[in-house]
């Protein structure tokens, strides 16, 4: 029961999306796009999004895993760059040095670019393929990397974003010009009305002690979970729970200039890192170790801190770096069945009400595609009207289906790699070294 004395706000939504980062943002401005009235509950928990890299590139890190999933993220890269302009997508080159004991095979290497530059161009125009630059026309480039270690470096161009802006412009387009949704800022959720095995009612107090309800007149409500780490705390709410594992993605920023191009390098396991020039800083990141713990309790360890400055001093000529001026975190969500950067969708209806789900992403430029794909889920179940189906090859996994996900992965995994070894027989053939 609500006090008599707190402002209860009455509204009335066909979709309640928990949740306002880069999911939730995303498929509330698809879903004003085909005319569905949404509301969105965000708590300002700077998660996932906020923390990102800024490249949003498909990377041929996971190439060998899902090639097909590199295409369609590269695919829609260029449905970003297209929606929404250069202010919010940029393509930047970046570098990748190579040097004695550079723990990846530069002849491999040289092979998986240029499978990744097939793969990876898809619909672009003018596309910019890999290419190498000697030590010497490195350290023209770059004068500030470390003189005499370097021989040479793989050149590619790939999409950057600021998360921050992408966020914000989503929401304009969603509650501004679109004009179909409404987004709060609430403190908590208060509770779901059920009946009959379906949500009728969602209520959410804010800061000030106010409250909203949304509800959809007689009609069930479509709601979907898309709170990032914090997707558990919302399916306890409901007694539910769920089977995900969290890896810390941890950044930090150094002040000054350092490198003109964007510098792509290596752990001593051979992980990816990612030095993004920014106006006064470098950022540097990220790390991807598990994470057992609530993401509220989140404290940095010094192993993932020299990590990240470790590699990044034997970069520099000097070796020196000042004190950090930035550290952030956020938290990938990740199956615990097979490691996959694909959106995952749980229908929670085996142990909860029946128009209740959960969704990631896999990955911030897949958010698009994987609000695509919930929306025409959600039509396909009756709990919005019918609208045009996008997605005509669904690319997200189930969430409660975890044999069956894992076998799709594995039977993935296998195709790209064959693809990999005839398209390395092809590129051995034509350019032996």
């Amino acid at each position: 029961m609500f006090d008599n004395k707190v402002e209860l706000m009455d509204i009335k939504a066909k979709l309640v999306i928990i949740g306002d980062g880069i999911a939730g943002l995303s498929l509330a401005y698809i879903a004003a796009q085909r005319g569905i009235r949404a509301a969105v509950l965000g708590k300002n928990l700077k998660g996932t999004t906020h923390s990102a890299t800024g490249l949003i590139a498909p990377r041929p890190d996971y190439l060998l895993s899902d090639s097909e999933l590199v295409r369609q993220t590269s695919v829609e890269c260029l449905r970003f760059a297209k929606t929404f302009g250069p202010e919010v997508l940029k393509r930047r080159q970046f570098l990748i040095p190579t040097y004695s004991g550079f723990p990846v095979n530069t002849g491999n290497l040289n092979v998986l670019l240029s499978l990744y530059d097939e793969v990876a161009r898809s619909r672009f125009d003018n596309f910019e393929r890999h290419d190498f630059i000697s030590s010497s026309v490195l350290e023209k480039m770059e004068p500030n990397l470390r003189k005499n270690r370097f021989g040479g470096a793989f050149s590619v161009a790939e999409w950057t974003v600021d998360p921050a802006v992408l966020l914000r412009k989503l929401d304009n387009e969603a509650v501004i010009f679109l004009g179909k949704t409404r987004r709060f800022d609430i403190g908590e959720l208060d509770g779901f009305h059920i009946q009959n095995g379906v949500i009728r009612e969602v209520r959410a107090v804010f800061a000030d002690g106010n409250s909203v309800r949304i509800s959809n007149n007689s009609e069930p409500l479509a709601v979907v979970n898309t709170a990032g780490p914090w997707m558990k705390d919302v399916c306890a709410s409901l007694g539910l729970t769920m089977n995900y594992q969290l890896r810390t993605g941890l950044q930090i920023e150094f002040p000054g200039w350092y490198f003109q191009s964007g510098i792509i390098m290596f752990d001593k396991n051979g992980k990816y890192l990612i030095c993004l020039q920014k106006n006064g800083s470098i950022q540097v990141g990220p790390t991807n170790s598990p994470f057992s713990g609530h993401p509220s309790q989140f404290s940095e360890s010094i192993g993932d801190i020299n990590s990240l400055v470790t590699p990044f001093l034997e970069l520099l000529e000097d070796g020196k770096i000042p004190k950090i001026s930035a550290m952030r975190h956020g938290f990938r969500v990740k199956s615990t069945y097979t490691d996959t950067n694909r959106p995952v969708i749980w229908r929670h209806a085996t142990d909860g009400p029946m128009n209740f789900y959960s969704l990631h992403p896999g990955k911030m430029a897949l958010a698009l595609r994987a609000a695509d794909e919930m929306l025409d889920v959600l039509a396909s179940n009756g709990w919005i009207r019918k609208t045009v189906i996008c997605a005509k090859s669904p690319i997200h996994l189930e969430g409660d289906k975890g044999l069956r996900n894992e076998a799709k992965l594995l039977w993935l995994k296998a195709v790209s790699l064959f693809k990999l070894a005839i398209y390395f027989i092809k590129f051995k053939i034509k350019t032996p070294w």
